[in-house]
């Protein structure tokens, strides 16, 4: 019976010892874990600079939204002004230069209204390709959310000269418009469609 007591408590001593070892352990982990002043300064520093950020980004959203009553901006006239200058700017590109005076004399007039590199890339002469007309030019406008950088979809179908014949082509353009200084930040062609293209999907002609 002794003998059982004395195992018993050489046991709790044991555990006892264990449970001590434990305790120690956590505290330093908890020691060495405690976050510094210097890095919970610098978190809230970051915390203070992202809502200045999240702040600053939200007011100009604000600003260059065309429902800002700040900007006093005419949406619906806006789009219709750029909707005619597109319109005027592929309609003369795509079927309006016909000879080499066209488009010498009309490139200033459409670098106005599509801008530079618009103009670089496709008002140049070349006799083997002649335009016979311009079919039709369509403007669509996304919703827009910053008058700024307006997403504006276009296409134009047109003709060029095949042999005695004629040969409809179309075009479609994807361009990040200015509304508030009517030019064109940038564009991309997003569709080029050739003849066979246009008899399988459908033509405007």
């Amino acid at each position: 019976m002794k003998f059982e007591q004395e195992k018993e408590t050489s046991n709790q001593k044991a555990l006892r010892l264990t449970l001590w070892i434990l305790c120690f352990f956590s505290l330093g982990f908890a020691l060495v874990n405690i976050p510094r002043q210097g890095d919970i300064d610098g978190i809230k520093q970051e915390i203070k600079s992202t809502n200045k950020q999240i702040v600053a980004t939200r007011n100009e959203a604000e600003s260059n939204s065309p429902l800002a009553a700040t900007n006093n901006f005419n949406l619906i006239e806006q789009e219709k002004v750029a909707n005619d200058k597109l319109s005027e700017g592929l309609r003369t590109t795509f079927g309006g230069l016909k000879t080499k005076e066209d488009f010498d004399y009309k490139k200033d007039d459409i670098q106005k209204l599509m801008g530079k590199k618009f103009t670089n890339f496709f008002v140049v002469y070349n006799p083997d390709t002649q335009y016979v007309k311009n079919d039709n030019v369509h403007v669509y406008f996304n919703n827009v959310t910053n008058i700024h950088n307006a997403k504006i979809f276009a296409y134009t179908q047109y003709q060029v000269k095949k042999g005695n014949e004629s040969e409809p082509l179309s075009l479609g353009f994807e361009f990040d418009y200015d509304l508030a200084t009517q030019k064109v930040n940038s564009y991309k062609i997003i569709t080029f469609s050739t003849t066979d293209v246009l008899a399988s999907e459908g033509s405007n002609l």
